[in-house]
């Protein structure tokens, strides 16, 4: 009887025992598969990241943090840290919230002869600006603006810059990166009336923006025209081109 009894408990113990080792084989085996593909540290946008930034600024600012993600889940050039060559370089295009940085993200940047760091897909153009066209003086470098144009409506109904008709104003751009305030090698020095001009004009500055080439066309023909107004945006801004108001529906 006590044979049995011993028998019956030695086949618990052996069951037991194998079973320990069939689940810590399988934990095991679970580990090292989640481990394979999850190893890899990438980082990813935290919140948006306009053009022109560089990745000196996503890393001082942390724009960006590193996050885990499976390896074979990642694209070709996934960032996993901003190395002394990003450093310098910029972002070629605004990422998004959640959005991952890849190595074909960045670019170098042009450097002008005055020291003007501007996006290698962009040019660089200047209008004058007020400082009520310019938020008060608060617009600065780096600062992302929408543009506001004023236009007159043709018979049609399109939108044209001059001549006569019902007057309106509209967003011409919803959101451009300011890169530099000023005339060269002056900071944010005004531009004085000149000879003739009204006893009260008030002093306008100059405001240079990173474009496209369509952009700075946009610019230049609505700067010829009039005035051109600057908007500050924050992350959240929700800003579309072309929408605006005119005489017909202001109180609308």
């Amino acid at each position: 009887m006590s044979r049995r009894i011993l028998a019956v408990f030695l086949a618990i113990v052996l069951a037991v025992l194998g079973t320990a080792a069939v689940l810590y084989y399988v934990n095991r085996a679970d580990d090292r598969a989640v481990d394979d593909v999850s190893a890899v540290e990438v980082l990813v946008a935290q919140q948006r990241i306009a053009t022109g930034t560089t990745g000196t600024v996503i890393r001082d600012r942390q724009l960006a943090v590193a996050t885990r993600m499976p390896a074979s889940s990642l694209p070709e050039g996934a960032v996993a840290s901003i190395t002394p060559e990003l450093e310098k370089q910029l972002v070629t295009s605004t990422l998004l919230p959640g959005q991952l940085l890849l190595r074909s993200m960045f670019a170098n940047a042009t450097e002008t002869s005055s020291g003007l760091a501007i996006p290698s897909d962009k040019v660089a153009v200047s209008f004058e600006a007020s400082m009520a066209q310019q938020v008060a003086g608060y617009v600065r470098p780096g600062a992302q603006v929408a543009l506001f144009a004023s236009y007159t409506a043709t018979a049609n109904g399109s939108k044209a810059i001059g001549g006569e008709g019902v007057r309106g104003t509209a967003v011409l751009l919803p959101r451009i990166e300011v890169i530099a305030i000023g005339e060269y090698g002056s900071g944010e020095t005004t531009i004085t009336p000149q000879d003739g001009a009204a006893p009260d004009a008030e002093p306008t500055t100059l405001v240079t923006v990173a474009a496209s080439t369509v952009e700075a066309a946009k610019i230049i023909t609505a700067a010829n025209a009039g005035a051109i107004y600057l908007a500050l945006l924050t992350e959240e801004s929700d800003v579309q081109a072309g929408v605006g108001v005119d005489d017909n529906n202001v109180f609308g």
